[in-house]
């Protein structure tokens, strides 16, 4: 391929990316500008992209006690339930996929390999087969409406893809730099937590990134595990605010907005971890 078909190839793929993006991002976007509309405006006809006049009005209605949409729906106490269950089971799912992927890259035994591919199983598996056999083994275990339930539940169905992602990273770290520091007086778990893990520090970035993103959007569990409002998470609420109020989109735009908002900033300030962490265990697996 000459210079000139170089060129025209790339920039036939950069149009299509180009395409793709707007044809994904346009609705989320004006999504976003109506939360700042007012209910008028966006029922007045020929429709107006920009806001006339940016309000933050839907915003404040649904966090203030004394207005309608605050009331239905306590969104602090949505925000907080997400944000336990994302950071809990983001915790438990990074140290314990931390141990079990520095037994994979460092210990030999018998079907190592296998096990470790055989992890990516659970990632084939569609999350609608699984709700009934999880609903009736979550009511058994008496963890049904429960926060702790999600928890490990989130914790059980990550572990496995992210202890593949470490495991991945940590293949790639030399061995001399930890039999050198275990040559040097420190013990096993001393090398792993002062000389390998600061070097895998972009893939436990990665795999707490991938799982966090996940356990805060996840809604088909919640809906079924979560019936009183005091477990509820935002994705839940935010599906109960459309049913309640589907003709108001300023109001449906500003819950849409704060549910996407940790997502976002996650990958606005950790994409490259993300993408970096991705690809390595693509390639080395």
């Amino acid at each position: 391929m000459n210079e000139t078909s170089r060129t025209w190839y790339w920039t036939g793929l950069s149009l299509i990316g180009l395409v793709i993006a707007l044809y994904v991002l346009f609705p989320i976007f004006w999504l976003f500008l109506a939360s700042f509309k007012t209910q008028s405006e966006l029922a007045s006809l020929p429709v107006a992209f920009w806001p006339e006049s940016l309000t933050l009005d839907a915003y404040k209605a649904l966090f203030s006690p004394t207005h309608q949409k605050g009331q239905l729906l306590d969104w602090p106490q949505l925000i907080g339930n997400s944000f336990f269950i994302a950071i809990t089971s983001t915790i438990l799912v990074v140290f314990f996929g931390t141990l079990a992927g520095y037994a994979f890259a460092r210990l030999n035994f018998p079907g190592r390999d296998l096990i470790l591919g055989g992890l990516l199983i659970s990632r084939m598996f569609q999350g609608a087969a699984l709700l009934l056999p999880t609903y009736r083994l979550m009511n058994a275990l008496g963890l049904q409406d429960s926060l702790i339930g999600l928890v490990l539940l989130y914790s059980a169905f990550g572990l496995p893809f992210a202890t593949w992602i470490i495991a991945s990273s940590l293949r790639e770290i030399p061995r001399e730099l930890e039999e050198s520091a275990m040559m040097d007086g420190a013990s096993r778990l001393q090398s792993m937590v002062m000389v390998v893990l600061p070097l895998a520090t972009p893939a436990l970035i990665t795999a707490a990134m991938w799982h966090f993103v996940g356990a805060w959007s996840e809604f088909a569990f919640a809906s079924i595990l979560l019936e009183s409002n005091d477990t509820k998470t935002v994705t839940i609420g935010l599906a109960s605010f459309v049913e309640l109020f589907t003709l108001e989109f300023q109001f449906v735009g500003a819950a849409a907005t704060i549910v996407a908002l940790p997502i976002m900033l996650i990958f606005f300030f950790g994409q490259r971890y993300f993408t970096r962490g991705l690809l390595a265990g693509a390639v080395k697996g």
